[in-house]
């Protein structure tokens, strides 16, 4: 390669914060692995253990936030879902957890179809109160708490899976209002 063939270098403005994040990721990445060689080496107290499973918790909950920011979360999922996910942070589940009918999750699953056009979304809490459906809403360059209203789709079903919880009733569209794609019921 000739120092003309050479990719011309960009801006060095625009280089120095992707640099200090790649950088950011690489030291705690270092961390962690260092966390890990010395949790494998030591013997744990069932205390000791409560403990260092919240810490790690909280190291899982900043990595998976990172890694959402940055560039979003996939997992193998088969055909029928979106590989899509994301998590919360302490701060972002801390107003919902105290009336909320759910309890947090360690990740939330993108619920429309595979292949879908737009953003992804999850459902994360259902607070006290009309159409108080909390939604976690992503792609690659933002993401978002918001309350949705849910999908007023129906199904009826002449011959319902003994399994669900609706039995012969009506059930519900598990959506937002105007979601992409089919419903989910």
């Amino acid at each position: 390669m000739t120092h003309q063939d050479e990719p011309a270098d960009p801006p060095q403005d625009a280089v120095a914060p992707v640099t200090a994040l790649v950088d950011a990721c690489r030291h705690f990445a270092t961390h962690v692995q260092l966390l890990a060689d010395r949790l494998g080496a030591v013997e744990l107290s069932d205390e000791d253990v409560e403990l260092v499973h919240g810490a790690v918790h909280q190291v899982f909950t900043a990595a998976g936030l990172a890694a959402a920011l940055a560039t979003g979360l996939q997992r193998h999922t088969g055909e029928q879902d979106c590989p899509h996910y994301n998590v919360l942070t302490d701060a972002e589940w801390a107003p919902l957890a105290d009336d909320g009918r759910h309890e947090r999750k360690a990740v939330y699953g993108c619920e429309l179809q595979p292949g879908h056009p737009g953003a992804h979304a999850a459902h994360v809490q259902l607070l006290p109160g009309p159409d108080r459906f909390i939604w976690i809403r992503w792609d690659i360059r933002a993401r978002e708490l918001l309350t949705l209203p849910p999908c007023p789709a129906e199904r009826a079903d002449p011959d319902p899976d003994p399994r669900s919880p609706y039995g012969d009733e009506r059930a519900p569209c598990l959506l937002f209002e105007g979601h992409p794609g089919p419903h989910r019921y």
